[in-house]
């Protein structure tokens, strides 16, 4: 399925990078990005695989049925889905962009729900990266609130990262320093 909000995002983040691993946090221009501000949002990482959401777009108040502004971004995540989240966010903060396609199960007043979600490094002041700017877009009626997601799909790992998962687990596709392999 097409996400053209996640590839805007992406084409736009790749355009202030200019070769670095990470554009600095506050190189982020809210104007270019207008039309995808809904489903946007900067993380602040806290811990290693933790991410803080800092900023969001109403997307996510729509998906979770409150305000999540200062939740973990792992509260989008079944219980299952948040070890590949934690490793993603780990593979962020070393200056790796990493897209995860997701999916909400049916259920009573939930229609199945199709998303993508893009995660890319920003660095703060001094270098480090400590911010990701992400895009969570959903294709689908959202239903009743809250929502959470598994991955839809089996995604690549690099083989030195770790051993290929069994059938049927999920995995992450890393896209080393921003672009794809």
């Amino acid at each position: 399925m097409p996400f053209p909000a996640v590839e805007a995002v992406q084409g736009y983040w790749e355009s202030i990078r200019g070769g670095r691993a990470a554009p600095a946090r506050s190189e982020i221009d809210p104007r270019p990005l207008a039309d995808n501000l809904n489903v946007l949002f900067i993380a602040e990482r806290i811990a290693p695989g933790i991410a803080r959401l800092r900023l969001c777009g109403q997307h996510f108040a729509d998906l979770l049925g409150m305000e999540p502004r200062g939740m973990p971004l792992s509260v989008l995540f079944t219980t299952g889905a948040r070890e590949d989240l934690a490793t993603a966010l780990e593979h962020v903060a070393r200056g790796a962009r990493v897209t995860l396609p997701l999916r909400a199960d049916k259920g009573l007043g939930r229609p199945g729900l199709d998303g993508m979600l893009a995660l890319m490094p920003l660095a703060d002041a001094q270098g480090k990266i400590t911010r990701i700017l992400g895009v969570l877009e959903t294709q689908g009626q959202i239903g009743r609130a809250p929502r959470r997601f598994s991955l839809s799909q089996p995604v690549q790992r690099p083989s030195a990262e770790r051993p290929a998962p069994a059938a049927g687990q999920p995995r992450l596709r890393l896209v080393q320093g921003g672009k794809a392999d």
